[in-house]
C-alpha cells in the first residue's frame, strides 16, 4: 500500500508540472497606492489581450491650483508581438504635457522628464503610479476637483493614439482597480462608513461637538495651506529652469523679480508645522538661486532651479 501510495504522488507531482508548463505567466499586481494598506494583496492585472494595446485604470490626482501642476496615472496592457513606447501625450487642460518619473537621488525625491517615453515590451505592461512614472500636466488652465474629467490624447512610435476620458480622483481615499467603476463603489462604501459613524455618535452630543470642531479647523486650515500654494509662481519658476537648461536668453531683472516674489510670499504664508521644513528648503534654495543670478553664474543657476522646481512639486503633494 506504501509503494502504491508512492506512486501516485509522484504522478500527481508530475502532472502538476506539465499543466504549470501550459498557463501563462501572469502580470505582477500593481503596487499599493497612496493612503492604501501596504499590505493588503492586490489582485494582478489583466493579460493583454493579444494583438492590441489596451489602456486600463486611468485616473488622475485632483490639482487645486490653476497655473500649477497635476498628474495622470493608467496601465498599458502590450498584447503585441513588438515592442511599442509610449511617446507623447496631450491635453486642453494643460499647456504643457510632459512623461516624467519620480526617482530617489541620495535619499531626496526628485521627478525628472522622459522626453523619450516609455517602452513596454511584448506581452507586458506599464503602470503609471504615485511615487513612479506619470504623465505631468504643467501650467494647468484650470483646478482639477474630484468629480471632474478630462481628455488626454496618448500617442505611441506605431501610429497609434488612444483618446482617452480621465477621472480626477481623490486619490489618498481610494484605490484604483482597472474597473473604474470599482473606485465609485469604493468612494460610496466610504460615504457609508462615514454615515454609519455620524449615526452612532448621534447620541453624544458634546462628543460630536468636538468632532465637528476640530474637522472645521482642520479644513480652514487646509484651505489657507493650499491658498498659499496656489499664490507662489510656480509656473513662472518652472519657465525660468526651462529657459536656463535651454541656454534661451531671457529677463535677468524679470528672473529675479519672480524669485523675489516667491521669497516675499513664502513670508507672508502662515505654514503649518508639518510644512515647514519644505518651506525652509524652497526658501534657502531660491536665495542660493538669486546670489547665481545676480553673480551671472548661469551654471550654478541652472542647478539650482532645476533643485528648486523639484522642491515646489513636492509642496504642491506629489
Amino acid at each position: 500500500m506504501r509503494t502504491y501510495m508512492h506512486r501516485f504522488a509522484v504522478c500527481l507531482l508530475a502532472l502538476t508540472f506539465i499543466f504549470a508548463g501550459c498557463t501563462m505567466t501572469p502580470v505582477q499586481p500593481m503596487a499599493p497606492m497612496a493612503g492604501a494598506d501596504a499590505t493588503a494583496t492586490e489582485p494582478p492585472l489583466p493579460e493583454p489581450e493579444p494583438g492590441k494595446l489596451t489602456i486600463v485604470d486611468v485616473r488622475a490626482r485632483p490639482a487645486p491650483l490653476a497655473g500649477g501642476t497635476g498628474a495622470v496615472y493608467f496601465t498599458v496592457l502590450n498584447g503585441l508581438d513588438q515592442e511599442v513606447r509610449l511617446v507623447s501625450a496631450s491635453s486642453p487642460v494643460a499647456n504643457v504635457v510632459e512623461t516624467h518619473e519620480t526617482v530617489s537621488e541620495n535619499g531626496v525625491m526628485k521627478m525628472i522628464p522622459l522626453p523619450d517615453g516609455y517602452a513596454i515590451p511584448a506581452g507586458e505592461a506599464l503602470v503609471l503610479k504615485p511615487g513612479g512614472k506619470h504623465i505631468m500636466l504643467i501650467d494647468l488652465v484650470k483646478p482639477l476637483q474630484p468629480g471632474d474629467e478630462f481628455n488626454l490624447t496618448v500617442n505611441f512610435d506605431n501610429g497609434e493614439s488612444f483618446e482617452l476620458t480621465v477621472p480626477v480622483l481623490d486619490m489618498q481615499m481610494t484605490m484604483p482597480m482597472p474597473d473604474a467603476q470599482h473606485d465609485h463603489g469604493q468612494d460610496h462604501g466610504d460615504a457609508k462608513a462615514e454615515e454609519d459613524s455620524h449615526d452612532h455618535d448621534q447620541g453624544d452630543a458634546e462628543m460630536k461637538e468636538e468632532s465637528h470642531s476640530h474637522d472645521q479647523g482642520h479644513m480652514t486650515q487646509s484651505e489657507a495651506t493650499m491658498a498659499a500654494i496656489q499664490a507662489l509662481p510656480i509656473s513662472a519658476v518652472h519657465k525660468l529652469d526651462e529657459a536656463l537648461h535651454a541656454g534661451e536668453a531671457m529677463d535677468l531683472n524679470a528672473a529675479l523679480e519672480t524669485i523675489h516674489e516667491l521669497k516675499e510670499k513664502l513670508d507672508a504664508a502662515s505654514w503649518p508645522e508639518e510644512r515647514k521644513e519644505a518651506v525652509g528648503a524652497i526658501r534657502a534654495k531660491a536665495e542660493a538661486l538669486h546670489a547665481a543670478l545676480s553673480n551671472n553664474d548661469l551654471n550654478a543657476a541652472k542647478a539650482l532651479a532645476a533643485e528648486l522646481h523639484d522642491l515646489l512639486h513636492q509642496l504642491e503633494g506629489h
